[in-house]
């Protein structure tokens, strides 16, 4: 397994998503299609979501409070995914951050 190592510079403190939803509309037995879904904040300009379980990464960004992951892989030999959905101000600033934990079945 590959490892990966970053760096960052300065701090993002970002509030979470009041309703984060999900639903698997389809899984195959090693990979789902799922469905996120949240609320709308005002101040958002754009989302950013993502898988970080999946091989490789997926990541999207819409303007919408709600996007369809394709290929979405659990980690390792578990049955767990791990999504993600940041909200960016009309800056490009994080305002808003979500960790999600998908059990695949």
């Amino acid at each position: 397994m590959p490892l990966l190592l970053g760096t960052g510079v300065g701090v993002a403190y970002a509030e979470p998503l009041d309703d984060v939803r999900t639903e698997i509309l389809d899984f195959n037995g090693s990979s789902a299609t799922i469905q996120v879904s949240w609320n709308q904040e005002d101040m958002v300009s754009q989302y950013e979501i993502g898988c970080v379980s999946c091989f490789p990464n997926i990541s999207k960004v819409t303007t919408e409070n709600n996007i369809i992951l394709n290929e979405v892989t659990p980690i390792g030999e578990k049955s767990i995914a791990l999504l993600y959905v940041i909200a960016y101000d009309s800056e490009s600033e994080i305002i808003k951050a979500n960790q999600i934990f998908v059990e695949l079945k």
